[in-house]
């Protein structure tokens, strides 16, 4: 009897030692971390959006003042003529005076002014106007200066073919010869020229078409000191056919 009760307390204490053993010796369990409450995300931008900054940027000062810039001097004005108001740019009477004391010359040579034709208003390609007369004649015609002046602009574009750009000695008018086959050979920038100088041949250049000889001339009144193109278009038939 001694004997089995000593049994029953080696076995209890074998237990025990066990299951302390176990607490004691038993693997870490991973913990578990509990991540906080996510904050509402900003919307996503499109990749390549730039971002846009607290602070905006002082822009760079742009190099020298423009604004200060001496335009091109005009010559002085013939009598009885008033200078341009700023801002104003329509043709007055005192414009058409003046171009008709001017008596231009029919730049085309031999083309008397029975031959014109006003196409001034007609339509062109693209919405636009013409605002210019076409002077038919054969190619290699030879092209004259309408009056005193002094060649402000020798030009290629797209539309007018090879172009020149006469200054009247007034310094507010433009006269522009367009589609010539070439320019006289002497021919150049600054340039004073008289009434009747040569200064080219009639030809098909830019957009007149191949073979349709003319000569595309046109007037215009100048709306900036510095700008030789774009003016107020002035109709220059009147002035060949003396209307």
């Amino acid at each position: 009897m001694v004997r089995r009760h000593k049994i029953l307390v080696v076995v209890f204490c074998a237990l025990a030692i066990v299951g302390v053993a176990y607490l004691l010796y038993e693997p870490n369990r991973p913990s578990v971390t509990v991540a906080p409450s996510p904050t509402p995300a900003a919307r996503a931008e499109p990749e390549g959006t730039p971002k846009a900054e607290s602070t905006p940027k002082a822009l760079p000062s742009p190099k020298g003042d423009e604004s200060k810039a001496t335009p091109l001097p005009l010559m002085p004005l013939p009598p009885g003529i008033a200078p341009e108001p700023p801002g104003e740019s329509a043709i007055t009477d005192d414009d058409l005076d003046y171009l008709a004391q001017r008596h231009l010359l029919i730049p085309v040579s031999g083309v008397v002014a029975s031959q014109l034709r006003d196409n001034f208003n007609e339509g062109r390609s693209e919405g636009r106007a013409h605002f210019a007369i076409d002077i038919m004649a054969p190619g290699g015609t030879p092209v004259v200066a309408v009056a005193e002046g002094t060649v402000l602009k020798l030009f290629q574009s797209d539309k007018g073919g090879i172009t020149l750009y006469e200054l009247d000695p007034s310094g507010r008018y433009v006269y522009y010869y367009a589609h010539l086959m070439r320019y006289e050979d002497k021919i150049a920038e600054g340039q004073h020229l008289r009434r009747g100088d040569l200064i080219g041949y009639v030809g098909d250049t830019g957009n007149a078409g191949a073979g349709n000889y003319h000569l595309h001339f046109a007037i215009s009144k100048i709306t900036s000191p510095r700008k030789w193109s774009g003016g107020d278009p002035i109709n220059p038939y009147p002035f060949f056919v003396g209307k």
